[in-house]
């Protein structure tokens, strides 16, 4: 690829009106799927393969990358406005993101995530074109012992996303691993922890676990306050322009974090089986730890909006050096990319570079520009979008719990994924009350199973001689530096008072992490180490929580749970739920949002008859007309 296949790459997008026309229809669907919770990018290319047969090279690329490219930018909306992920890569950004919203600055985190989003996927685009001749001799200086370490460099951020509770994160990383555990292992072909249901031998879906744990809880939290917690002028300044540019501009008073953080997402993003969920993680787990301040995040900090922003948009630009260069998707999404090309007929690897090499440019060139156009699009439509922040939260919670969940259980069938939403649901509401941190339960989801997988490889093909390869032995020091700088940072966070609730807690979890370790003897040594390893240290420290609250109790008697959940409304949720598969989702969510607003918020019959037609035309419009799934018939 010369650079005057680059050049040209570039003049052609801007003479094709046609690809113009593709670029601006992929920017608006990616927006779209990104900001619908449970759709995201790999139901957004399945839904185009379809379209892409008869098309030319060119408009189908451009149409489907910048569909791709700015999934994860529109997923920060309602990240930040709702508390609701667009999927599993935008859940940082709700920890930061979200307490903004509430506190009037919706506006300012919206523009730092679109300036950031922009940032990111440009610099990472700019990598792309750098990167690509030369990445085929990089490329082959990583293999297993480099991806293990890279999974613990991952779960070593564990102590930074605990918010002042090292010990409740990192025993919510453990289940985090043994939660990933569920399924076939990988290496042996082990089912574990399956209870002879079918269902189950795929793992648990990550939709399910961010939407149950996340999305759900801080919902429900919404739904108990009748009254906006903003005045219009705090709306109407929360939702201006100069809010906007507030935010956007955040990004150069941090300017250092947002390349460090784009750093990471390129990174990551070249690492197969990674992907955006950690590039996210990482990126903030770095933030985090690199403030000086560690308290203001998760309260409202910009830089935690910042940081997985980037990382995630940056992503891209990386993920797409091993899948040109050498025809290897990072990820299930880049696969179908890949599949994508081939519809098109464009081969992947050496044979794009060679006889491709205007294409393998405006794969570049389209996440550039795809970037860019989607924060040109939201700063148009910011007056509608951010000023729906301040509408009145409580009437509209039940409203985005039938989407979130519609969304959650939109690719799944069976009473299986149905009791799984609604047990990840309680989970989360109880981790929420008792402010147990939920964020390094998802990094140990995802953290645990390439850790667990790259292990078996280093044992059995690499033995002893890893501490020959110097990148293993550079990762590994890294990895010793975060965690030494981690411990020593946690002498200066609050002091974690155990609570009579937290005592219950790990009194449950620990008979858990118990039953999890003696299950786990019966599996193979491969198939074993991980779980048997995550139950022993998670068994730990649930004893050291319950001891020291045994302590703190015999002192001075421990308080109660700082926060109230609305446990009362979860019941309804879960019938709501469980009668989706006879149903319909369209029915059993209208029913569950009027219900909602005329028992809990007490609202006239008219107005929860309002609340359920709008729940239910908001359900027709994203699954049934725009998927054309059915909404209306059982899924039974």
């Amino acid at each position: 690829m010369t650079f005057a296949d680059v050049i040209a790459s570039a003049a052609t997008i801007f003479i094709d009106p046609a690809l113009l026309g593709a670029m601006l229809m992929g920017v608006t669907m990616g927006m779209v799927f990104g900001a619908a919770p449970g759709l995201g990018g790999k139901m957004g290319i399945l839904l185009l393969l379809p379209l892409l047969f008869g098309m030319d090279m060119a408009s189908g690329i451009v149409l489907v990358l910048s569909m791709h490219a700015v999934i994860h930018t529109g997923g920060s909306i309602p990240s930040i406005l709702f508390g609701v992920p667009g999927g599993a890569a935008e859940a940082a950004t709700v920890l930061d993101g979200f307490p903004m919203a509430r506190s009037g600055k919706a506006g300012e985190a919206l523009g730092a995530s679109m300036a950031a989003s922009g940032i990111g996927g440009a610099i990472g685009a700019a990598t792309y074109f750098l990167l690509l001749p030369i990445f085929a001799a990089v490329g082959k200086l990583f293999g297993a012992p480099e991806y293990l370490m890279l999974a613990f460099l991952g779960l070593s951020a564990v102590a930074t996303l605990s918010h002042g509770s090292p010990l409740k994160g990192l025993i919510m990383a453990a289940l985090g691993v043994l939660a990933g555990a569920v399924g076939m292992d990988q290496s042996t072909g082990t089912p574990r922890y399956v209870f002879g249901q079918l269902e189950l031998w795929d793992g648990i879906d990550i939709l399910i676990l961010v939407t149950g744990m996340f999305a759900i809880p801080e919902l429900m939290d919404l739904a108990q306050h009748r009254t906006s917690r903003l005045d219009s002028a705090q709306a109407a300044a929360g939702c201006s322009y100069r809010a906007l540019l507030s935010g956007m501009m955040a990004t150069w008073r941090h300017r250092w974090l947002t390349l460090r953080t784009t750093a990471i997402g390129i990174v990551i993003g070249m690492m197969p089986g990674l992907g955006a969920e950690v590039a996210s993680w990482l990126a903030y787990g770095h933030a985090v730890q690199s403030a000086k301040d560690k308290s203001r995040f998760g309260n409202g900090a910009i830089e935690g909006v910042i940081a997985p922003e980037t990382a995630n948009n940056s992503k891209e630009g990386g993920a797409f050096l091993p899948a040109v260069a050498f025809g290897i998707p990072s990820t299930s999404v880049i696969a179908l990319l890949i599949v994508a090309f081939s519809i098109l007929g464009l081969p992947v690897g050496p044979a794009m570079i060679h006889d491709h090499p205007q294409m393998a440019a405006l794969i570049g060139w389209t996440i550039l520009w795809s970037n860019l156009l989607a924060v040109l699009v939201f700063v148009l439509v910011l007056p509608l979008v951010g000023r729906t922040a301040y509408l009145r939260m409580d009437i509209m919670a039940p409203t985005v719990v039938t989407i979130a969940v519609t969304g959650a259980l939109i690719e799944q069938s069976g009473w299986w994924p149905i009791g799984m939403l609604v047990a990840a649901a309680f989970f989360g509401c109880t981790l929420f009350a008792l402010d147990w941190p939920r964020a390094p339960f998802i990094l140990g989801f995802i953290m645990g199973k390439l850790a667990e997988i790259n292990l078996v490889k280093t044992i059995t093909l690499y033995d002893w001689s890893v501490f020959t390869r110097w990148p293993f032995l550079l990762l590994a020091l890294i990895v010793i530096v975060v965690l030494y700088l981690a411990l020593r940072a946690r002498k200066t966070w609050r002091a974690s008072l155990p609570t009579s609730g937290d005592r219950a807690l790990a009194i449950a979890l620990l008979l858990l992490f118990a039953a999890a370790g003696m299950a786990s003897l019966a599996f193979p040594i491969e198939a074993r180490a991980m779980p048997m390893i995550a139950s022993v240290i998670g068994a730990l420290l649930s004893l050291l929580v319950i001891a020291k609250s045994l302590a703190q109790t015999g002192a001075a008697g421990a308080p109660g749970p700082p926060r109230k959940m609305p446990w009362r409304v979860l019941p309804l949720l879960a019938l709501y739920i469980a009668c989706i598969p006879p149903g319909g989702a369209l029915i059993a969510g209208a029913v569950y949002a009027g219900l909602h607003s005329y028992v809990e918020l007490e609202a006239s019959l008219l107005k929860a008859v309002t609340i359920a037609a709008v729940a239910a035309v908001m359900i027709w419009l994203l699954f049934g007309l725009w998927l054309r799934l059915p909404v209306l018939g059982g899924w039974l």
